[in-house]
């Protein structure tokens, strides 16, 4: 199977939540009909923005996963 991105975002510009988002996108698209399911992943890119007058502060991460 081929390489695929994945992105998970936090509107609280959490990195941890904003992964744990991309990674489960990953293991749910990629899964297979094994019931150990295991993904290789590698973080691709980080952005977000903050400010304004809401305070804006999110975060989001893009990853590239493949069954492992």
């Amino acid at each position: 199977m081929k390489i695929q991105n994945f992105q998970g975002t936090s509107k609280e510009g959490d990195f941890q939540s904003a992964l744990l988002e991309a990674t489960n996108k990953a293991l749910d698209a990629l899964r297979g009909d094994v019931s150990d399911q295991r993904i290789a992943w590698k973080l691709i890119e980080i952005s977000g923005s903050k400010g304004g007058f809401l305070g804006e502060n999110a975060i989001t991460v893009t990853i590239e996963a493949q069954p492992d």
